[in-house]
């Protein structure tokens, strides 16, 4: 049954993708962020090595960019729970047909996933381009390391995915718990 409500899902967030871009840039943005600071991680800890305090500086600067990624999640978790309020007769519906929590659920969780995942891909690739062309220039004279860019594009992904999850699993197990009635007749 789950397999039919990520089908139902995707086939909404496609419908609805012009409703996903501001979440997806914002997500992007972040992970932009997050994937410079990773990349160029090794010359930041150079140049702040010479400041005193390396490992202090080196932590603040990844929080700082951890934090933006999240900033940018947090409007995935809101557009998520603009999708619910103008989807209230949908889900009315299909409750009123008997189909499960669970799918229900499953469904409207797939676009805040699809905006974060893409939002998280699209922010990493421009990170890798911009930084290897920053790189190659000579505008960041410590180098950019691969490794970090790796490392920095696989957490942009993995904390977008979590961080949308567990924004917007509230706002839809919500929507999803509210009898038929009440969401057939709160229109929508």
């Amino acid at each position: 049954m789950l397999t039919k409500g990520l089908a139902y899902g995707w086939l909404a967030a496609r419908r609805r993708i012009g409703e996903m871009v501001l979440p997806v840039v914002t997500t992007a943005t972040g992970a932009f962020l997050v994937v410079m600071v990773f990349g160029m991680s090794d010359g930041i800890k150079a140049q702040s090595a010479s400041l005193g305090h390396a490992a202090e500086i080196g932590r603040a600067i990844v929080l700082i960019a951890v934090m933006v990624l999240l900033v940018g999640v947090v409007e995935v978790a809101v557009a998520t729970t603009r999708t619910v309020a103008h989807r209230t007769r949908e889900l009315g519906v299909l409750g009123a047909n008997g189909i499960p929590r669970a799918p229900v659920v499953t469904a409207l969780l797939v676009e805040p996933v699809i905006a974060a995942v893409l939002g998280a891909l699209v922010g990493a690739v421009l990170a890798l381009v911009a930084t290897v062309v920053l790189g190659a220039t000579g505008f960041v004279p410590t180098g950019v390391s691969i490794s970090g860019l790796v490392t920095g594009s696989g957490i942009a992904v993995v904390v977008s995915i979590v961080a949308a999850l567990a924004t917007s699993i509230i706002p839809t197990w919500t929507a999803a718990s509210r009898p038929p009635i009440r969401s057939l007749s709160a229109g929508g």
